[in-house]
């Protein structure tokens, strides 16, 4: 709640708590009975003090203000004054860095074919082998 709400809150509890006379006793006609005053300056501090006393501003002068400006072109002159090309491997980094963390996200790892292996005997070696062990 806002302060001035709070305040008048109040003001209205302390005046239904105020003591009050029985209503068989008479007041006493010759003592001068003392009322609250409100002063132009009270009135004035308490205009101050809640948003009525506030002036409107301009909705448009507001967005004026805070309106973004357009730095495109800025941006466009400065990007194409400096041209500096980055290492790939520093490249590939920030890409690294920038890719999530999920396995969606993650390249599929390329698996490296094996190569055929091949024999260090010659078919003439086999033949020479046949030959000698089985005799024929």
């Amino acid at each position: 709640m806002s302060a001035a709400l709070l305040r008048r809150g109040l003001e209205l509890l302390a005046a239904s708590e105020a003591p009050r006379d029985p209503p068989g006793q008479a007041k006493p006609r010759g003592a001068p009975v003392k009322r609250p005053r409100k002063t132009k300056a009270i009135q004035a501090q308490k205009l101050r003090n809640s948003a009525k006393g506030k002036v409107p501003k301009s909705a448009l002068d507001e967005y004026r203000k805070r309106e973004c400006r357009d730095h495109l072109r800025v941006n466009l002159k400065f990007l194409t004054r400096t041209r500096s090309t980055v290492a790939e491997s520093v490249s590939q980094q920030i890409l690294r860095q920038n890719r999530g963390r999920k396995a969606c996200d993650r390249p599929v790892a390329k698996t490296k074919k094996k190569k055929a292996e091949g024999t260090v005997f010659t078919e003439e070696d086999f033949q020479k082998f046949q030959q000698e062990y089985f005799g024929s």
